[in-house]
């Protein structure tokens, strides 16, 4: 039985001979049936962000030890150090999502505070993504400073408008767009998921109708 069977059924009449509601232990199995074809997609998308940085922190490494110019090595350097944030985030999310395994006791409650420790985790991961802008303006004023063919001195008049120009003004221009599109890529991968989740427990929180009393 699923979970919208569930909700159709306290939707409709019951017939003389219907059978009785389902009690508490029932609604806690069919809770944690429904959870879990949830968990495991949510696992999944997890792993693949995991398996993901872990290529960008050994390609940025590589980057990092084999390029000519500065501003390519701190690139690398920087990008294995973003990559190694994401990855400590991922391990931590699965870690979380293998405790939903293990409830022990209330499995509503269970649930309830997992899923709010993993909503932190994907703010965390938003606020991280937004933040990584400026960085992105410090490399590319790097960047421009090391490949000029004259002196660029950041002191100058040049310089102050080139820093504040990549540092401060490109982020402000790119700031929602990213925003927008880290959004729905967190909600495409997790956002969903945890959506019918709570919904599940909503439902399942709600008293049946007064034809089934």
């Amino acid at each position: 039985m699923e979970l919208d069977d569930l909700r159709r059924q306290w939707q409709q009449p019951a017939p003389a001979d219907a059978p009785a509601p389902l009690d508490a232990a029932a609604l806690t199995r069919l809770l944690a049936r429904q959870s879990d074809g949830i968990l495991n997609k949510l696992r999944r998308s997890a792993r693949l962000e995991l398996w993901a940085n872990i290529g960008i922190v050994a390609g940025a490494l590589a980057l990092a030890m084999l390029a000519q110019t500065l501003w390519l090595q701190v690139a690398g350097g920087v990008l294995a150090a973003i990559g190694a944030v994401c990855i400590v985030y991922l391990y931590r999310k699965l870690h979380l999502l293998r405790r939903m395994d293990d409830p022990a006791a209330d499995l509503r409650a269970h649930l309830l505070r997992l899923d709010g420790g993993l909503r932190a985790l994907i703010r965390f991961y938003y606020r991280f993504t937004l933040a990584m802008l400026p960085v992105g303006g410090l490399l590319n004023v790097l960047m421009v400073v090391s490949t000029s063919k004259r002196e660029i001195g950041l002191t100058s008049g040049f310089g102050i408008a080139l820093v504040l120009g990549l540092v401060v003004v490109l982020p402000a221009v790119l700031y929602l767009p990213v925003a927008s599109l880290t959004r729905r890529y967190l909600q495409r991968l997790y956002g969903q998921h945890l959506d019918r989740l709570e919904a599940s427990l909503r439902e399942l929180d709600e008293p049946a109708p007064a034809a089934m009393r």
